[in-house]
């Protein structure tokens, strides 16, 4: 029987987050047996990148496909929300959704695994045994986004997305056989929303460095986000209103490294004295390499962080707030504070010894429990205990 993946963010670049986990569960599945992907590009996605993703995946057959465009674009939001609406999508899945990967899928058999929210889309029209796996849980990360909003306007809109999203959510769960999530939180999150556990918990992992060689120089601290994710942005300006200044006056600076950095961030970043505002890194290696701590203020968002567990990977220590450090076992190398201020007082209270001690810890936490193998491993397992694949490999059955 065949096998197919469906994902509707194409995982190169490894500029954030999503294709991190995108890329790391499909060369798992290929290192034991054979699928087709079908996979949609990004709107800057080129065909050499796709050329590139099918030297990552011997063996696999990669189909790419281009998002269908809005009908009503021309009438902006209001045409673009209610065609989504229409068609029973949160609008930001719609704008991932393909119509010619889907008339693809119409005539396939046998096992799917769908990876992250937006690929819940696919699931109608299909006989495929489904599998999903959810970067999270919307029924709980939109309620956060509807929390945050300042204005009324704001607050009318992240309502709206949260029934729109929640009511997709539980219409997709029910569609799928199995679904597995990145946290024991997130699995609670599940419970609390929709009535159902996640079939298993397979955290998201990162690679180790290459060649990696930490050279932190005092005082220089490392921020690394994605700037165009509101939940971040906001979290890095509450930590520079509330936390920066002490930080700058004992000398520290701040680097700022992530994709989606645009003009108007920049100029409105220009306002706090002592950062480095890098954007988007092809090699963070030599970034974090001088970094002798990272900080990931962030006060909404679910799920494992790539972020916290990428610089842990590049042997940087890490202050954080409780979000940020979810997913991550009790370790030395993560100091947790609840305001800006409790994590500058921490950041400074720490002594160039003791950073370099939760140096060591931080490499050997994510080699030892969020490695690519570790990840590899877990997910494969995860796989053949639900009959999506044999115990060696193959898929049940064939």
């Amino acid at each position: 029987m065949a096998l197919t993946i469906v994902s509707t963010f194409f995982p190169l670049p490894q500029d954030r987050g999503d294709p991190v986990r995108v890329l790391m569960l499909l060369r798992a599945v290929a290192a034991v047996r054979g699928y087709t992907l079908l996979a949609v590009r990004r709107p800057e996605t080129t065909d050499a990148e796709v050329e590139q993703l099918r030297g990552l995946l011997p063996g696999v057959e990669v189909r790419d496909h281009r998002a269908t465009p809005y009908r009503l674009n021309r009438l902006g939001p209001l045409g673009r929300h209610q065609e989504a609406l229409l068609a029973g999508l949160p609008a930001w899945v719609r704008t991932r959704y393909s119509g010619t990967l889907h008339a693809d899928l119409a005539g396939r058999g046998g096992a799917a695994v769908a990876i992250g929210e937006a690929a819940a889309a696919y699931f109608p029209g299909t006989t495929l045994d489904w599998h999903w796996d959810k970067a999270n849980v919307l029924a709980a990360s939109t309620r956060q986004d509807a929390a945050e909003a300042t204005t009324a306007p704001h607050r009318l809109r992240a309502r709206f997305l949260t029934a729109v999203s929640t009511r997709f959510e539980g219409t997709a769960l029910a569609r799928c056989r199995t679904v597995s999530v990145t946290s024991a939180d997130e699995d609670a999150r599940l419970l609390a929303a929709h009535g159902r556990r996640a079939d298993f918990v397979v955290p998201s992992c990162v690679p180790l460095p290459d060649g990696h060689r930490p050279r932190p120089v005092p005082r220089r601290l490392v921020w690394l986000s994605s700037f165009s994710y509101r939940s971040n942005l906001l979290g890095l300006l509450r930590f520079l209103d509330e936390g920066w200044p002490a930080l700058r006056a004992a000398g520290h600076t701040l680097a700022l490294v992530g994709s989606g950095l645009t003009g108007d961030v920049r100029a409105r970043l220009a306002a706090y004295d002592g950062l480095e505002v890098l954007g988007f890194a092809d090699d963070l290696r030599p970034v974090l390499a001088s970094a002798r701590a990272g900080v990931v203020p962030l006060w909404s968002g679910a799920g494992v962080k790539l972020k916290t567990l990428t610089l842990l990977a590049h042997s940087v220590p890490v202050f954080s707030t409780p979000v940020g450090a979810e997913g991550v076992p009790p370790t030395d190398a993560v100091a947790v504070a609840d305001t800006p201020a409790a994590m500058a007082r921490q950041i400074l209270d720490t002594s160039g010894a003791e950073l370099d001690r939760r140096a060591a810890v931080a490499h050997r936490l994510v080699a030892e429990q969020f490695s690519a193998a570790r990840f590899g491993s877990a997910m494969i397992g995860a796989l053949a205990r639900h009959g999506y694949l044999d115990p060696d490999g193959t898929r049940a059955g064939s």
